[in-house]
């Protein structure tokens, strides 16, 4: 009998990586909210909080760097507005770079400042510090977003110091803009500094960077228009979106240096809205022309019907041109006649609008109610 122990066994779990934390799940929810149809943008985004929350990012690096392909309205600017307000609570809380607005050497001048002895050398550079911190500060100062509460996890990552503000910088439509302003973009990338006119130097290793580009637009929106993606049952809408990345990377790689792109963390390439993305779409721009209304000088309530919100939908729907249809239709259909009732006082203080179709044009009626029961007019 022998006197040797048995080995011990070690007890093994296995562990799930797609799991997020509580804090970034929230994080999940708002985005999801507000960015339809497009989750790898969303999912890089999340997963670098996740390094924040773990404390495992690359210090010497800005937090995130992206750069957005794709067609045009299909939401690359409008997710980086709905980052800023599930950070710091308004969805203005960003720098915006219109990179239109410097396609000549000497505008690149005004983002990062004019030499010592130059004109202009006393005026602050767009990409100061000052500026890049702002948003963090004042959300701070009024408690909005993440600061809201007070307590959460995220919140006591970005105490009031310096070394812990955290900001979101966009250059939009980077294609436009002087190749001064690409080179400028590659040590930022690299080593998350960016040293200004004035020799001071600007600290982006707390920053989500994203780029934004529409190259290969014209490309994408022919394939569009051929195929007519979303709307037939038999497309095969995935190897659609597939061909349009292609193009779309392709497209880069033609307009922009090699060593440019090579410095993004990643490009992702937006996905084509469908008709679900669309109606999803439809119903957030109602929501907010329902608040408009609630807040407006003369608050009404508003009720629509399927077969007018159906309408509004076919009316808004060009695949070539994403979203940007729809919110015209809004605007021309529903908001315009409102205003048009609110304006002539056909409409009063707390009355319930009713949107219907009759012989496929819509109509507008006041509910309301006498001594037989419930009432409706009709308002013209």
């Amino acid at each position: 009998m022998s006197s040797e122990a048995a080995p011990a066994t070690r007890k093994m779990t296995v562990l799930d990586p797609t799991r997020r934390s509580l804090q970034v799940s929230r994080f999940e929810s708002m985005l999801r909210e507000r960015v339809v149809g497009q989750a790898p943008a969303i999912d890089a985004i999340l997963d670098a909080f996740s390094k924040i929350l773990a404390g495992i990012r690359n210090p010497e690096r800005p937090l995130l760097t992206l750069m957005f392909l794709g067609p045009t309205g299909v939401g690359k600017t409008e997710t980086v507005k709905a980052l800023a307000e599930a950070i710091f609570g308004k969805r203005n809380a960003f720098v915006r770079v219109n990179c239109q607005e410097f396609a000549s050497e000497f505008t690149v001048s005004k983002l990062f400042g004019s030499p010592p002895g130059y004109v202009g050398n006393d005026v602050e550079p767009m990409l100061s510090q000052d500026n890049l911190d702002r948003h963090h500060k004042e959300a701070q100062t009024e408690g909005r977003g993440v600061f809201a509460e007070g307590e959460g996890r995220i919140a006591k990552l970005f105490p009031q110091v310096k070394s812990h503000y955290l900001s979101i910088v966009l250059f939009d439509e980077v294609e436009k803009a002087h190749p001064k302003l690409w080179n400028a973009l590659l040590g930022l990338m690299e080593d998350g500094h960016l040293t200004l006119g004035n020799n001071k130097v600007v600290d982006f290793t707390r920053s989500i960077v994203v780029v934004t580009t529409n190259v290969g637009a014209e490309q994408m929106s022919e394939a569009l228009r051929r195929k007519i993606i979303g709307f037939e049952v038999q497309t095969d809408h995935d190897q659609i979106n597939h061909d349009i990345s292609s193009k779309a990377i392709e497209a880069a790689k033609d307009a922009f240096p090699y060593e440019f792109l090579n410095r993004f963390d990643d490009i992702i390439c937006f996905r084509v809205l469908t008709q679900d993305d669309l109606r999803k779409i439809l119903k957030l721009m109602l929501q907010d022309v329902y608040k408009r209304l609630l807040g407006a000088s003369m608050p009404i309530i508003l009720h629509y019907s399927r077969s007018y919100l159906e309408k509004l939908q076919s009316e808004g729907t060009d695949p070539q041109f994403g979203a940007r249809p729809m919110r015209r239709a809004v605007e021309r259909i529903l908001v315009a006649p409102l205003s048009r009732l609110i304006a002539s006082n056909q409409v009063k203080a707390g009355d319930i609008i009713s949107v219907r179709l009759r012989s496929d044009e819509p109509i507008f009626l006041r509910e309301g109610s006498d001594k037989k029961g419930p009432t409706q007019t009709v308002i013209r």
